[in-house]
């Protein structure tokens, strides 16, 4: 068991855009706590304040606007904090409902995830319209 690191290399970022859009964008590491007592291997997300998270802590909400606080606008916001990373990952500790996992996990097996997690950033796109259109002007 790996335990996760700050190192943009270790992660893997997602463009949740769909039909050729950019963002938002999800970053993932699996790994091991570094201050784990009992080490076990989770899915872990960064958030835009630069703490690790379980993503699992979110998915069992079972309502789209908790994913809101997981992802990133645009590709230089990663960036950004990533750069502003240092020494061992600070990882927040949420708490998992297991009902409420377990119905999300229900919920994947109907589904294409990547489709799934497409449908959500449309729904994000629109509960964020401003901060997106304000990135379209930028690009163009």
């Amino acid at each position: 068991m790996r335990a996760i690191t700050n190192d943009y290399k270790d992660a893997q970022i997602l463009n949740l855009g769909s039909g050729g859009a950019d963002g938002p964008y999800l970053v993932m590491q699996t790994g091991v706590d570094p201050k784990a007592e009992i080490p076990k291997t989770h899915m872990f997300v960064l958030r835009p304040d630069g703490r690790w998270a379980d993503f699992n802590a979110y998915a069992c909400q079972g309502k789209p606007e908790a994913m809101d606080e997981i992802v990133f606008p645009s590709l230089p916001q990663v960036m950004e904090t990533f750069g502003k990373l240092s020494g061992r990952p600070q990882v927040a500790h949420l708490s998992v409902d297991e009902t409420g996992l377990k119905k999300w996990l229900e919920r994947q097996e109907q589904q294409n995830p990547l489709e799934g997690a497409r449908a959500w950033a449309v729904e994000y796109k629109t509960r964020h319209g401003r901060q997106y259109d304000r990135l379209e002007g930028q690009r163009g």
